[in-house]
């Protein structure tokens, strides 16, 4: 059986000399511990590495990590949808995510594409 998707992060991070913290990936948690990283293409390996580091308790509160800060926030994004098909509720959820802002969420576009 698959796992199912436990809880939905958003990754805001904040690059060496900037000032925000800008939404830059979205981490799916799954109830086995095991995670997903969607971002850019460019900054996925480095960002998965980060969340790949780090307890999600301590990325949470903020860390950083080769001079960015990185930070997960946790959406409400309802995750208790029925069915067993982890992809096809993996695509709805980043779905909704993006409804929501495809301006800051301009990177889930491409994962929404090709399913």
């Amino acid at each position: 059986m698959a796992a199912k998707v436990q809880r939905i992060f958003l990754l805001e991070v904040q690059e060496p000399g900037d000032y925000l913290l800008q939404v830059s990936g979205v981490v799916v948690l799954y109830s086995n511990q095991r995670f997903d990283v969607y971002s850019s293409s460019a900054n996925h390996n480095r960002f998965r590495a980060a969340v790949h580091k780090f307890p999600f308790s301590e990325l949470a509160q903020g860390v950083l990590w080769k001079g960015a800060e990185y930070r997960l926030t946790e959406t409400d994004v309802q995750t208790d949808l029925e069915g067993t098909d982890n992809a096809g509720t993996v695509s709805t959820l980043l779905g909704q995510l993006y409804a929501e802002n495809p301006r800051q969420l301009f990177f889930l576009k491409k994962y929404l594409s090709v399913v």
